[in-house]
């Protein structure tokens, strides 16, 4: 059984490989998490762009975002949608995704702020937006309004999966975090980002690179077939 003690200090001593894969290990109360972003706005936004686009790509429209003042959801929300479109186009479907994000601008202040909708009695409002899907709001749940709740990621699964030796569905992921760690914002954030990194870099669906994992030693799947 994964346990905390392991798995959450094999994480942490392996910080640098984790911050490659663009996770920040920092307080608990932080946005840099998020590949060191300092607002919840960045996180959101990003959220938007990076499905089915590569991260380097949506790092690089919010950075240009940023040089234009034009990084929070509050200044978007003044703008009008050729606007939005001509200033994330270098990521795919960006029409779609100007749209969205346009439309979710706009709804977070008709809520009276960002900071009003990143809360957890609110997550049935966010999926009711266009985009955001279960693990699109429960991941900025997580890291952008610090809310103690665990996405059901297709990386944390397969990594869970092959560490424990334990076949988990996807909707599975949440529950079986809860029963065997701690519930703490800070285990959390650590524990998402680390199974994040590994299953980025190691944990891959075909042809893992289980001799370069750090999980290696303590891995199942390492030790059955490898």
């Amino acid at each position: 059984m994964i346990t905390l003690p392991n798995l959450i200090r094999i994480f942490l001593e392996n910080e640098e490989t984790i911050r490659k894969a663009g996770w920040v290990i920092s307080d608990p109360m932080s946005f840099e998490w998020w590949d060191g972003f300092d607002s919840a706005d960045k996180i959101v936004i990003s959220a938007f762009l990076v499905q089915l686009t590569k991260w380097e790509t949506v790092k690089n429209v919010i950075l240009s975002m940023e040089r234009k003042g034009l990084s929070s959801l509050e200044e978007i929300a003044k703008l009008d949608i050729s606007s939005v479109e001509k200033m994330i186009k270098p990521v795919n479907f960006y029409r779609t995704k100007a749209r969205r994000i346009l439309n979710f601008a706009r709804f977070a202040k008709d809520m009276g702020g960002l900071s009003n909708v990143l809360k957890l009695e609110k997550r049935e409002v966010l999926l009711s937006q266009d985009g955001v899907g279960e693990e699109t709001a429960d991941s900025i749940l997580l890291f952008a309004g610090h809310q103690l709740v665990f996405p059901n990621t297709d990386y944390s699964r397969r990594v869970i999966t092959r560490v424990s030796g334990r076949e988990l569905k996807r909707r599975e992921v949440a529950s079986f975090v809860k029963q065997n760690f701690n519930e703490d914002l800070y285990v959390y954030k650590v524990l998402h980002a680390g199974l994040g990194a590994v299953g980025k870099t190691f944990c891959l669906l075909t042809k893992p690179k289980c001799d370069r994992c750090f999980l290696k030693q303590v891995c199942e799947y390492n030790y059955r077939y490898s």
